[in-house]
């Protein structure tokens, strides 16, 4: 038995020293470069590219079996111009050669350096790796090469990866954007099988056409599980110019169904300087301040046909908004949305008006806004909106929940709802985009509104005060603010209590004009304003055109009907109101009012709704009055003298 172990350990002794013999031998007397044209040859059979290498080829077989290639080279495809498609300055792969035996790939750290690849697009649409792909896909497969079926498993170990000073670029000739990623340094930590490496990336974006370039990077620990598929990744920061990420990365089911899920915290960050370091022109806002401090932070997965947002929160300015968003169908999303904001003064972010534009102008331009009809019927979205403080179109409110539905050309904004000026805000908004034409259709109302500030903030007038409930019916047709207005249809109502209508003061623009007739001193001026306890009516609207016959208004001193049409198209009005004085003389200048009691007196408002004309129509009531009374002098006159004749007779 002794003799045999010896005569056993002899022989594999000699199968070791042979062995190495072998490879020393190989390795002196095998060299690789006098086969670089057989290489060269092969990758121009297979792609017509020309492989040109440059630097030395060279083999190591022990302690490690390693191969290194030298500056290497591979051309651009025909019309991509002479700048090779691809090129490196080394790669180094090394396998140790004795775990090999036990089935164990153990390798030490793989070098790329000086990489650099090329990808274009030319103005016709063809890219410079299309032929590739191409000459890849006609391949015959190849046969199936024997594996291993005796369930041993074969253990790797990777002694880590360096990717140095890579250049990676994309220029697009159909949309003029050039792009390289330079600089690009690549790092992890040794490799085995379900144990966690670090991974470090840093780089350079170059926008050549723009002329910006800006700083990025990713870090983090990457942990994979081979056996459930799975893929982590911790203290993940991903940095890009002043924007840093943190958070962590999950990937599971990579071998079916990959599901991505991510949290991620970003720092304070100033959005108006980010979008510039990457070429993007934010809006011109009215306050120039804006976008000025951000920060987000977001729970979101990712699947191959959902995306969903199942947390955010962006603090944006002086706002804060939060919710979730979930996105299906990515061909054809179907967007479902919370979005709650603290407090946001929407104002800020809309553009400035122009100098020089007056209200006319700015008003014609808004009618001539043409509305997005093929967009608003494609939308498929069902959300609720709510906003704690809300100032926007310069109208104020508080409260505000407005829930969309969006699906078939068919949008709903209901319920709508928001307290608003000491009152309430209650609506139902349709858009019907199914047809040519979009259809309109309002159902709104105030409900115990202050009227001064309300019309104060919506239309720059300040009008009117007193408690107003307020209602509209509305339908309206066409494509366009203008096209919208001209075939507006539907009903109005309003009520006012306890207030004042501004601007006229009716009382007194009838003792003007009877004092200025009689040839009686002018009244002292009082301020502008109609005092009055109650004031409805309701209207009809027609092509754009409302039409109120019932107005009515009751004051101390007067009792006021009216009727007349506004043109919202035009912007102009004509009306017709009828003041009556009262018995009761307390209130508004009443006692030199005394003589025309129980006179109706009309008073005519024309003409634009910026400039209104007040006109009190008091001559020819003044003309009846002075026949009446000229009339009943004569008939005095006639009488006396009748009188004195009887009594000559008797």
């Amino acid at each position: 038995m002794k003799k045999l172990l010896k005569i056993l350990g002899i022989g594999i002794a000699s199968i070791i020293v042979l062995l190495v013999i072998a490879v020393i031998a190989v390795t002196v007397l095998i060299d690789p470069n006098d086969y670089r044209d057989k290489i060269t040859d092969m990758v121009k059979k297979e792609t017509g590219r020309e492989l040109v290498i440059k630097g030395d080829l060279s083999l190591s077989f022990f302690p490690w079996v390693g191969l290194s290639v030298g500056e290497t080279t591979l051309s651009n495809a025909r019309g991509f111009g002479k700048q090779p498609f691809a090129q490196f300055d080394n790669i180094q792969i090394r396998v140790q050669v004795m775990p090999l035996f036990s089935s164990r790939i153990v390798t030490d750290a793989i070098v790329l350096d000086g990489v650099e690849l090329n990808l274009a697009k030319s103005s016709q649409g063809i890219t410079n790796w299309q032929d590739l792909v191409t000459k890849s896909g006609q391949k015959k497969p190849e046969k199936s090469m024997p594996h291993d079926d005796s369930g041993q498993q074969h253990e790797m170990q990777i002694g880590g990866v360096q990717v140095k000073n890579t250049r990676l670029s994309w220029k697009d000739d159909q949309t003029g954007t050039h792009y390289v990623l330079e600089q690009l340094n690549l790092e992890t930590g040794a490799m085995q099988p379900d144990k966690p490496v670090d991974i470090k990336l840093a780089f350079t974006i170059q926008d050549k056409k723009a002329g910006r370039s800006w700083q990025g990077g990713m870090k983090g620990t990457v942990d994979m599980d081979h056996v459930k598929h799975n893929m982590a990744v911790s203290n993940l920061q991903i940095k890009l110019a002043d924007l840093t990420l943190s958070g962590r990365l999950d990937a599971l089911h990579l071998h079916r169904s990959p599901l991505l899920k991510v949290v991620l915290k970003s720092n304070a960050f100033v959005p108006r300087e980010l979008a510039s370091d990457f070429g993007v022109s934010l809006p011109i806002t009215a306050d120039a301040s804006v976008f000025g401090k951000a920060q987000l932070e977001m729970t979101m997965t990712i699947t191959s046909r959902e995306l969903r947002l199942s947390k955010y929160q962006i603090k944006l300015d002086d706002s804060t908004i939060s919710g979730n968003v979930k996105v299906n169908n990515f061909s054809k999303p179907a967007i479902r949305y919370l979005v709650n904001i603290d407090d946001i003064d929407a104002d800020r972010y809309m553009p400035p008006p122009a100098k020089t534009e007056t209200k006319k102008e700015t008003a014609a331009a808004t009618d001539e806004i043409v509305l997005p009809v093929d967009t608003l019927r494609a939308l498929n979205v069902y959300g609720t909106l709510r906003v704690g403080k809300l100032k926007a179109s310069n109208l104020k409110s508080q409260s505000v929940n407005m829930t969309l539905k969006a699906n078939k050309g068919l949008i709903t904004v209901y319920p709508a709802r928001a307290k608003m000026y000491g009152g309430s805000y209650s609506g139902n908004i349709q858009l019907d985009v199914s047809g040519e034409q979009m259809v309109v259709s309002m159902d709104e109302r105030l409900l115990r509104i202050q009227a001064s500030p309300l019309f104060k903030d919506l239309m720059d007038m300040d009008w009117i005060e007193g408690t107003a409930n307020l209602s509209a019916k509305l339908t309206g047709k066409g494509n366009s603010v203008s096209a919208i207005k001209q075939q507006l249809n539907g009903n109005l109502g309003f009520a006012f209590l306890n207030g004042s209508i501004k601007g006229v003061n009716i009382p007194l623009k009838i003792r003007q004009a009877y004092n200025a007739i009689k040839g009686l001193p002018a009244p002292p001026d009082e301020p502008q304003q109609t005092d009055f306890t109650a004031m409805k009516g309701t209207a009809t609207v027609s092509n754009g055109v409302v039409d109120n016959q019932d107005l009515d208004i009751q004051s101390p001193l007067l009792r006021i009907q009216g009727a007349g049409t506004a043109d919202l198209v035009k912007e102009n009005m004509d009306y017709l109101v009828k003041a009556k004085v009262v018995a009761s003389l307390s209130g508004q200048g009443g006692d030199s009012l005394a003589k025309l009691k129980g006179v109706t007196i009309p008073v005519r408002i024309k003409g634009p709704f910026t400039k209104l004309g007040y006109k009190v129509e008091l001559d020819d009531i003044l003309k009846q009055e002075v026949k009446k009374k000229v009339k009943k002098e004569i008939k005095k006159k006639m009488e006396d003298k009748l009188k004195d004749k009887f009594k000559g007779l008797f």
